[in-house]
């Protein structure tokens, strides 16, 4: 029995699968808007897509696990394997991409504090861990 906090139970786009399916989760289960060539599906989809993003931001900022670092990975995989719509997919990846590239440039500015080789705040104080 799976408990929670569990991804497969806490978000929206997951489900654990059942006996019958041979257990394990369906990392991404979200269902398209319909056909492209509708106006507003695309779109829909995007937007949903958007909203997955943040529900699995938000998870993994609340649960910072070992388990939940490799999510992505899964959700990714998921996306590929069950042929997920366009709109869902590059909803979600740039979602994931706005929250990831920020961070990023943080890590690649100079530190005001000075560090050693292993990122440790060298100088007045007590030695703490620098960025990284």
């Amino acid at each position: 029995m799976i408990k929670s906090p569990h991804p497969a139970l806490d978000l929206s786009f997951m489900r654990a699968k059942t006996r019958e399916e041979g257990g394990g989760i369906e990392y991404f289960n979200v269902a398209s808007a319909g056909d492209y060539s509708q106006i507003g599906n695309y779109t829909a989809d995007c937007e949903r897509g958007r909203a997955c993003a943040q529900e699995y931001l938000d998870y993994i900022g609340r649960h910072p696990t070992n388990g939940n670092a490799t999510l992505l990975g899964c959700i990714a995989l998921d996306m590929v394997r069950n042929q997920s719509p366009k709109g869902l997919v590059l909803g979600f990846m740039g979602r994931v991409n706005e929250y990831s590239m920020p961070m990023a440039q943080m890590m690649h500015k100079p530190s005001a504090v000075p560090v050693d080789e292993s990122g440790h705040s060298v100088g007045a104080g007590i030695a703490t861990e620098g960025a990284r």
